[in-house]
């Protein structure tokens, strides 16, 4: 890549400290090249991607030949762009401006940045250096950015849920319940359809049980789900976060509040499209000392402002 004394480095370096934006933004910054000496090279490139990587569980290892023809990535936006011609760099720091338009390349409209276990939607930046003759290997660094896209559509209207969980209407539960343990549960979740950057509220209230409950949880749960047409598809549901409402010996006729703030990247609005579905769900857990658990799931349905 010419001569020089010193190894080159590049540093990206954006204009907003969150690195968040959205669709129809200007999304600009600087690249920043140090070099030890001089150094000739073929031009700077600045290159731009946004995909959706879907992976594939163990569970579905004998699916595979089925998922093999849609497993691949899916594009969301491509570019590519010299933002320095060919030529050669003095000694010291340089700071190289760029900016582009975010907006989606093809057909498939652009997503917000997930980070889950079988999707994942990122946005990438990256400048390469290209190399100066035979010798040395083209110099490029990489970073992240954040992408945010607010509904189109109107505001969905708020859907309270209210439930009870009671010995007599029992849908799901773990262990063996013993005989004449008796118990009523009531909840109300203030909405199951939600701005992702609110958080999921609402109150549970041990009305009256005669065995002692030891603790209520909240688990978030997402649904990966993965198809490939008319061949078949993956589903996949994984804990996000577990947190606790209740611990030790609850009280009865006391309402203990629910307010769990939603986890930035490892949450996202609620995605359906032909190739793969992101859903989320909220279990409610209440466990009692004998070691019996019943648990209430409910759906919910997240969106971004």
């Amino acid at each position: 890549m010419g001569k020089g004394s010193g190894n080159p480095s590049i540093e990206i370096r954006l204009s907003r400290y969150n690195r968040v934006y959205q669709p129809g933004e200007v999304v600009a910054g600087q690249a920043i090249l140090t070099t030890g000496g001089s150094w000739s090279h073929n031009g700077i490139l600045l290159k731009v991607e946004g995909i959706v990587n879907l992976h594939l569980s163990a569970n579905a290892v004998g699916l595979f030949e089925a998922f093999s023809s849609t497993i691949k990535p899916l594009q969301l936006m491509a570019l590519s762009k010299e933002v320095q011609p060919a030529g050669k760099l003095a000694e010291g720091k340089i700071a190289i401006p760029f900016e582009f338009k975010l907006q989606q390349t093809g057909t498939r409209p652009l997503l917000d940045t997930y980070h889950g276990v079988y999707i994942s939607v990122q946005y990438n930046l990256t400048v390469e250096m290209l190399k100066s003759g035979m010798f040395g290997q083209n110099l490029m660094e990489t970073t992240e950015f954040i992408v945010e896209v607010p509904i189109k559509e109107n505001m969905p209207s708020k859907s309270p849920k209210e439930f009870t969980m009671s010995s007599e209407n029992i849908k799901k539960s773990r262990g063996t319940r013993e005989q004449g343990h008796t118990f009523n549960i009531r909840c109300r979740l203030d909405s199951t359809t939600m701005p992702v950057t609110q958080p999921l509220s609402g109150k549970i209230m041990v009305e009256e049980t005669n065995r002692p409950v030891k603790s209520i949880n909240l688990q978030l749960i997402r649904v990966e789900t993965i198809n490939a047409g008319g061949e078949g598809s993956m589903k996949e549901a994984s804990e996000v976060q577990n947190v606790q409402l209740g611990v030790g010996n609850v009280k009865t006729g006391v309402d203990i509040p629910v307010h769990v703030i939603l986890p930035r990247l490892f949450t996202s609005p609620t995605i359906h499209q032909t190739s793969f579905q992101l859903d989320f769900e909220a279990n409610v857990v209440v466990e009692f000392e004998n070691d019996f658990s019943v648990i209430e799931n409910v759906p919910l349905t997240f969106y971004r402002l």
